[in-house]
């Protein structure tokens, strides 16, 4: 494995400290652990950080102490210097970590956002240093510092001595959010700008420097109606809250060419349908006027969201024009730059970033391997055609072999769609890791690869695999963590005071045992209803649109897995018609409750989209089961039988819910089909 991809953590003995402090700044060179002591506790704490420190490590050293003063009820002053006398400080960035210890960083490879946490200790006083060599490094450091703090009962604390030194295994660690209107607060979508603040705030905590949002311009007609524009520049909010709050650097996506016609007669344009054939068009950049309204769109964006620092467009879906030229791709492109020249603040700095997905101009999609050779071709076009600076973001790992042979891979980030959460699916807590791990391992065959990113539809339920994931991008050996490791780190971080209990209920979404399943989630439910969750970890604390918002949701989904595997278990070839039919209505009832919580069930009702029933071994096993079972053990083969059969259930349920194409198409005919085709 390349040393790039080595993320060293080592914990060192501190030299002994033999000198009072005497009136000077700097510790003598033989201070250290001595005086230390195991339980370093933070409740008396003076926070301390230079007036000169960048917005971002203002921002953090704010948060750190309004999560000390969650914890304790007391409020953790911030200080600029270290002329107090209390008996610890924390001591914030290079500058004042240097004058307490000149040397501190001396010999640390820490790189550009690395960090160092170290204890101190002299006259009595313990120093608690968190600095990076830069800025970044510090506000990383700060965010780790916060991740290692523990507490014991009101009293915040680490474990001494300390001497943590960690640096990010690649450059750039992204997320992505790409989704569709459903239900708040599942997704991005239907946003408030506080809860974008929110989220980036736990993604931060989570070591990400790359934020890439998607406004979907390509829905927004021009000219621009004020909610419209009232929306971008909320977006260019957002944008600015990234930037100024974590340091992040902020890429904002759309399409090469697709543009709307009309907002469809809905003003705000979080909840607006897409993609609607007639109205959101797919325009040819070789027609003149058809160039012109791409330029005309895509100008309105860049002239109200001009802080971001990058813009990036997809090849295909959506967009696309077939057997269109990569010449053609390439003239956007161009005219991208010129907008970036004219509006963005960053000017001939801002990036512009080809997302290589099914192929500019392709109609035929062979799979990625077949394709990897048709993005040579895009690759050396960008060299050719495009002005700098450009990347790339490399949306299969069929194509890393091509860049790292055309000398991109340091401008190139890798986006493995889909091995955090699907898009489009069904809104579920994904919990396996090895999908993901999968996707990790291939990283080592590529030691100059800039950056990786992941993707979310629902970022709320995806906790476990994004951690995962983040967490690898900076210490790429976190990635061999086993799952209950994983789980625990993650719950400790949302509800610390219950964190077994949480990591079983997230690893309780693919048991089998219903009783299991149904006393955790009788457990974690009778928390949420007494209001004894406890204290919030790091992630926790940022949850909306409140606190238990992750537990009510991993109950929800408990229940539905709880009546499925009592359904699986029940039917047997011998089952009588009634008790078939109770535990069936009895799975559908607990699927389509969560369903309407977070407002899948439009996707079933406007666009169509099938089953919500999950099929794998187990349920096909269970269908073949009640095929025999309605035939009186012999395969029933008359749909208008198993119609009759279902027909009760369907009637049931559409008087509880109302929604008949979620109840029949997504259900009722799905279970029948399921019937139909069990063998």
């Amino acid at each position: 494995m390349a040393s790039k991809f080595t993320v060293w953590f080592s914990i060192f003995g501190l030299l002994v400290a033999g000198y009072g402090m005497s009136g000077e700044a700097a510790v003598p060179p033989d201070a250290g652990a001595k005086g230390v002591p195991a339980r370093i506790t933070l409740t008396q704490s003076v926070i301390v950080v230079d007036a000169s420190e960048l917005s971002y490590v203002q921002y953090g050293t704010k948060d750190l102490a309004d999560y000390l003063e969650e914890i304790t009820g007391t409020k953790a002053p911030i200080r600029a210097t270290l002329d107090e006398a209390p008996p610890s400080f924390i001591v914030v960035g290079k500058t004042l970590a240097e004058q307490v210890a000149s040397d501190v960083l001396g010999g640390r490879e820490l790189g550009e956002e690395g960090y160092l946490i170290k204890s101190l200790a002299r006259s009595g006083k313990v120093y608690l240093i968190v600095a990076g060599a830069t800025p970044h490094g510090t506000k990383f450091g700060l965010a780790a510092l916060m991740k290692m703090i523990q507490v014991d009962g009101k009293t915040p604390y680490v474990e001494g001595p300390v001497d943590v030194a960690s640096k990010p295994a690649l450059a750039v660690r992204g997320m992505h959010l790409n989704g569709w209107p459903i239900n708040y607060p599942y997704t991005f979508r239907v946003w408030k700008e506080k809860d974008w603040q929110r989220y980036i705030d736990m993604l931060a905590y989570q070591g990400v420097n790359l934020f890439y949002i998607w406004p979907f311009m390509d829905i927004i007609p021009v000219p621009l109606s004020p909610e419209d524009e009232a929306y971008l520049q909320e977006v260019n909010r957002v944008v600015d809250y990234a930037q100024t709050r974590h340091g992040m650097e902020v890429w904002i996506m759309h399409s090469v060419d697709r543009v709307a016609q009309s907002n469809l007669g809905m003003s705000d344009p979080r909840a607006r349908y897409y993609w609607v054939y007639w109205n959101q068009l797919d325009l040819n950049p070789a027609d003149p006027r058809q160039f012109e309204a791409i330029v005309k769109s895509r100008e309105a964006l860049y002239r109200i969201v001009n802080k971001a620092d990058g813009f990036c467009m997809i090849d295909s879906d959506p967009g696309g024009w077939p057997y269109s030229p990569l010449s053609d791709e390439m003239k956007v492109f161009r005219a991208m730059r010129e907008l970036l020249d004219r509006y963005n603040v960053h000017g001939k700095q801002a990036k512009l970033i080809n997302w290589m997905w099914t192929g500019w101009g392709n109609t035929e999609w062979q799979g990625p391997a077949r394709q990897a050779e048709l993005m040579k071709g895009t690759i050396r076009a960008m060299k050719r055609d495009v002005p700098e600076p450009w990347w790339l973001i490399s949306g299969f790992k069929e194509y890393l072999p091509i860049c790292q042979m055309e000398g991109v891979l340091e401008r190139t980030v890798f986006l493995p769609y889909g091995i955090i959460e699907g898009e489009p699916s069904f809104p579920a807590t994904n919990v396996p890791l090895d999908k993901v791990r999968k996707n990790l391992d291939i990283l080592g065959d590529f030691p100059k690869l800039r950056g990786l990113m992941g993707n979310n539809q629902c970022p709320l339920l995806q906790f476990p695999r994004t951690y995962y994931f983040l967490a690898s991008a900076w210490d790429y050996d976190y990635r061999n963590r086993n799952q209950r490791d994983v789980l625990l780190e993650v719950a400790g971080h949302l509800y610390p005071e219950h964190k077994k209990l949480v990591a079983d209920c997230f690893s309780a979404i693919n048991e089998t045992d219903p009783q299991k399943i149904d006393g955790l989630r009788a457990q974690l439910g009778s928390l949420i209803n007494q209001d004894k969750l406890g204290r919030l970890g790091v992630l926790g604390r940022k949850l909306f649109p409140d606190r238990a918002q992750v537990a009510r949701d991993l109950v929800s989904q408990l229940k539905v897995r709880a009546a499925r595997e009592v359904m699986c278990r029940t039917l047997t070839p011998t089952t009588s018609r009634n008790e078939s039919a109770r535990v069936i209505e009895s799975y559908l009832d607990a699927l389509l409750a969560w369903t309407n919580l977070n407002g899948w069930e439009m996707m079933v009702n406007v666009n169509g989209w099938g089953s919500l029933i999950v099929y794998d071994k187990e349920f096909a096993a269970s269908m073949s089961n009640l095929k025999r079972a309605l035939g009186g053990g012999s395969p029933v083969t008359d749909d208008t039988a198993i119609g009759s059969f279902l027909e009760p259930i369907s009637k049931k349920l559409l008087l509880r819910y109302g929604t008949k194409n979620a109840v029949m198409q997504g259900c009722t005919d799905a279970i029948k089909k399921a019937i139909r085709e069990a063998r």
